[in-house]
């Protein structure tokens, strides 16, 4: 059963300029340990700014399925984005991100992130199992 619904859409102009001001520190505000890994195995920096992007857009929007956004508690690094060895996204959320899912009742979530040259888009749905 759906529990919430949330989606994302971001220049990558305005991170890339947020990043070329303050690089790492940037960086360190706003990715986890894991996060973080995955984004210094990107080789350029068109990459780097895909990256950051298209997490910044899917933690927006995993936010948004909360029904918080960044309020209440919730920070950015306890939203974290990976990637499954095929490349799909996943969440692992912590601190007050986690606690709102689990009193919401979402136990699962569902991910998409698409990119173009200058545009990141997501979109992710949590739900409850049925029993």
């Amino acid at each position: 059963m759906i529990k919430g619904v949330g989606a994302d859409f971001l220049e990558k102009s305005r991170i890339e300029n947020i990043f070329l001001k303050f690089g790492n520190k940037f960086v360190n505000k706003i990715l986890s340990e894991k996060e973080s890994y995955e984004f210094n195995q990107k080789i350029n920096l068109t990459k780097k700014i895909s990256y950051l992007s298209n997490n910044f857009t899917c933690k927006e929007a995993v936010s948004k399925v909360l029904g918080s956004g960044f309020s209440q508690g919730v920070l950015i690094k306890d939203i974290e984005i990976l990637r499954s060895a095929k490349g799909a996204p996943y969440t692992n959320l912590t601190g007050e991100a986690g606690r709102l899912a689990k009193e919401k009742g979402m136990e699962k979530f569902h991910l998409t992130i698409t990119d173009t040259k200058d545009y990141s888009l997501a979109f992710a749905i949590g739900e409850k199992r049925w029993k």
